[in-house]
C-alpha cells in the first residue's frame, strides 16, 4: 500500500512542474514582446529597455552603432508619445526640432578672392634728374627739393595703407624718376584705380601762405569723390596743427579743369586730387614737415584720412565696404574768382592807451580766411593772421596815432581787398 502511494504522489508532481515552467517561458515571451513592441514607458522618455530595443533594431537594421542625433530623437519621441497622454494635458509640450546652431554674421570669415578691393594709386609730386626744370624739382626752399619730401610722404602712406584691408596700393614712381602727367594717369588706368592721391608741398610768391588744401576736379562724380577723400584727410592735418583752407577746384580758361593730373585722370574715368600739406617757405608749416619723423607722420595722416572715408579696418578685411553718402553737384563747382568785398576798419583809443581795431570784410562764394595790416601805408606788412569767424573781427594794436594803418583781407583763393583800394 505505502509503495503505491509512493508512486502516485511522485507521478502527480510532475504535471504541476511542467504546468510552472510553461508559465515561466509564456511570461518571457511576452516580456520580451514588450521590450520590441513598446519602447516607450508612460512618460515619454528613453528608459534602459528602451535603448536597449532601440541598439538591437538598429544592430538588425545593419546600422551599426551610430548614434542617432539630438533632432532625430526629439522627432521619435514625438511620435511615440502616446494618444491619450497628449490629450490629458493641455500644456503638454512640444518636442522641436533642435537646429544646427548658428554662426553669427560678423563671425563668418570672408571670401578673401571676392571680398571688395580699393585700388588707390599715390602719386609723388615731380620727380626727375633735372637740375633747372621746375616741373621736376618742385618747390625749391631751405635747400631742399620738393620732389624728395614727396616721395617721402607717398612712402609712409603706402606702408601705413598696408596694414588695412580692402586695399591696394600703387606708387606713380618709387625712386627720383621724371613722369610727364599724361603718363601718371595712364599708370593709374593700366593698375585699375579707383582713385589717384597726388602728394604736394605749397609755396607762394610773398612767402607768407601757410595751412593745408586740397583741389579736386569741379565736375559730377569727380567732384564727389575727390571732396569726400579730401575733407577727410584735412581733418587729420588739422589735428597734426595746419590750417585748412578747404576742399577747392580750379579752371582753365577753356572751362576744363586747370591742373593736369586732374584733368587726364578725368579724362580716363579716374578721380583724382592734389593734397598740398603746407608751404615749404613759411615757417610754421616747414616746421610740421622738416624731418623725416615729420614726413613720415604725413604720409600716416594722409593714409588715415582716405581710409576712415572708406570705412576700411587695420588688419581686416571686409566682406562688405560701408556705403558712400556723396553729393554729386549737377553743375560744375567753379571756383572763386572774386576777391572779398566791403572791406573797411575803425580804430578806438582804449583807456590803457591801446587801440581797438574793428575790421570789416564780406565773402559770398567762398571764405575770409586771413588779414594782414600795413603801419607805414603799405611799405610793409605784417604777417598774415586768422580770420576767424563772421564778417566782421576786433583786436588791439599797439599805436602811437602816428601811422598811417591800412588792413588786408583775404579769402581761402588767396584774394585780397585792402581798405586803401
Amino acid at each position: 500500500m505505502r509503495r503505491r502511494r509512493r508512486r502516485r504522489r511522485a507521478g502527480g508532481a510532475l504535471p504541476v512542474i511542467l504546468a510552472l515552467l510553461a508559465l515561466i517561458l509564456g511570461v518571457g515571451a511576452v516580456v520580451a514582446a514588450w521590450i520590441r513592441t513598446d519602447t516607450k514607458d508612460r512618460s515619454g522618455k528613453l528608459t534602459g529597455p528602451v535603448v536597449l530595443a532601440r541598439a538591437e533594431e538598429l544592430a538588425e537594421a545593419g546600422l551599426g552603432a551610430r548614434r542617432p542625433s539630438l533632432s532625430e530623437e526629439a522627432e521619435d519621441i514625438r511620435e511615440n508619445v502616446p494618444a491619450w497622454e497628449a490629450e490629458g494635458e493641455e500644456n503638454q509640450e512640444e518636442f522641436p526640432d533642435i537646429p544646427e546652431p548658428a554662426v553669427p554674421e560678423e563671425t563668418l570669415e570672408p571670401d578673401f578672392a571676392a571680398a571688395p578691393k580699393l585700388r588707390v594709386v599715390l602719386d609723388p609730386g615731380h620727380g626727375g634728374p633735372g637740375l633747372t626744370d621746375e616741373q621736376e624739382l618742385g618747390a625749391i626752399y631751405r635747400d631742399t627739393y620738393e620732389k624728395y619730401l614727396t616721395l617721402e610722404i607717398a612712402k609712409a602712406m603706402e606702408e601705413e595703407l598696408s596694414q588695412y584691408g580692402n586695399i591696394e596700393v600703387f606708387l606713380t614712381r618709387d625712386t627720383d624718376q621724371a613722369m610727364t602727367l599724361k603718363e601718371r594717369a595712364a599708370y593709374a588706368e593700366s593698375v585699375g584705380a579707383d582713385l589717384l592721391v597726388s602728394l604736394h608741398l605749397n609755396a607762394s610768391l610773398e612767402h607768407n601762405f601757410y595751412g593745408s588744401e586740397v583741389f579736386v576736379s569741379a565736375f559730377d562724380w569727380f567732384y564727389a569723390r575727390g571732396a569726400g577723400v579730401g575733407e577727410s584727410i584735412l581733418n587729420q592735418l588739422t589735428d597734426y596743427g595746419f590750417v585748412s583752407k578747404g576742399v577747392k577746384t580750379r579752371l582753365g580758361s577753356k572751362g576744363a579743369d586747370y591742373y593736369g593730373i586732374i584733368r587726364e585722370c578725368k579724362s580716363l574715368g579716374i578721380p583724382a586730387l592734389i593734397v598740398e600739406h603746407g608751404y615749404m617757405d613759411e615757417d610754421g608749416d616747414w616746421a610740421r614737415m622738416c624731418t623725416a619723423e615729420d614726413l613720415h607722420t604725413l604720409g600716416q595722416r594722409d593714409a588715415a584720412g582716405l581710409a576712415a572715408y572708406f570705412g576700411l579696418e587695420k588688419g581686416r578685411t571686409l566682406s562688405k565696404l560701408p556705403s558712400l553718402e556723396e553729393a554729386v553737384p549737377f553743375y560744375p563747382v567753379r571756383p572763386d574768382t572774386t576777391p572779398p568785398e566791403g572791406v573797411w576798419y575803425q580804430k578806438e583809443r582804449q583807456r590803457d592807451g591801446r587801440w581797438l581795431i574793428t575790421l570789416h570784410g564780406v565773402e559770398r562764394e567762398s571764405r575770409l580766411m586771413y588779414y594782414d595790416y600795413s603801419l607805414d601805408g603799405g611799405a610793409t606788412y605784417s604777417e598774415l593772421s586768422l580770420w576767424g569767424t563772421g564778417e566782421t573781427i576786433q583786436f588791439y594794436l599797439p599805436l602811437s596815432g602816428e601811422e598811417i594803418l591800412s588792413f588786408r583781407v583775404y579769402n581761402n583763393y588767396e584774394l585780397r581787398t585792402g581798405t586803401d583800394e
